[in-house]
């Protein structure tokens, strides 16, 4: 037997979504959880390509189960907000999916290795803080959405937990923002932005 290792060159982090030039909405986010809680977000290295893709992966498995299910989902594809900050920025952002089954709500499919513990099991009013950059994002999704459409749009998080890699959970939940949670949270964000000169 001859076993030679071969990877055929491929490029693990090549992936069909395009991103426009300029500010994303991730820089925003991204760059304030890494000053909040440096531990957690801050990364010396680049991402892990195996992750990234498995995580892209699930996201386009899942948005199939769904469509296979009868649930109206479909990846939308980059949209701009509104101009924003002193510069009026527009900055792109990438719900992963827009869900229609009675209400609008804008999906974001989540792999990852935190745990399942602090989820709630029945209908709740709080999430673990460990889900806060998760909501930030959703939430600033929904925020610019809302305008874009016209329209009540709220949320859904999927969440593929693989804390215990033997043994990997799935949560998923429909998560209702107050008007004054979204707007707390899109000026958070913004002024976050602002501080570090990106719009």
């Amino acid at each position: 037997m001859i076993v030679e290792p071969h990877d055929y060159g491929i490029d693990l982090l090549a992936s069909d979504l395009v991103r426009s030039p300029g500010v994303h909405a991730s820089e925003i986010f991204g760059s304030l959880f890494e000053e909040l809680d440096p531990d957690r977000y801050k990364y010396d290295g680049p991402p892990n390509p195996v992750s990234l893709a498995m995580g892209t992966a699930w996201e386009k498995h899942l948005e199939w189960l769904l469509v296979r299910n009868g649930v109206q989902a479909e990846r939308p594809g980059e949209f701009l907000s509104p101009p924003i900050g002193p510069r009026r920025v527009r900055v792109a952002y990438s719900p992963d999916l827009i869900l229609v089954n009675g209400i609008v709500r804008c999906g974001e499919i989540k792999w990852s290795s935190k745990s399942v513990r602090g989820l709630p099991e029945t209908t709740s009013t709080f999430l673990d803080p460990k889900y806060d950059k998760y909501q930030a994002q959703l939430m600033l999704y929904i925020y610019w959405l809302r305008e874009e459409f016209g329209c009540e749009v709220q949320g859904w998080l999927s969440l593929a937990l693989m804390y215990q890699p033997w043994n990997p959970q799935f949560r998923c939940f429909n998560v209702d923002y107050t008007d004054r949670e979204l707007q707390e949270n899109y000026q958070m964000l913004e002024n976050h932005a602002i501080h570090k000169g990106l719009i």
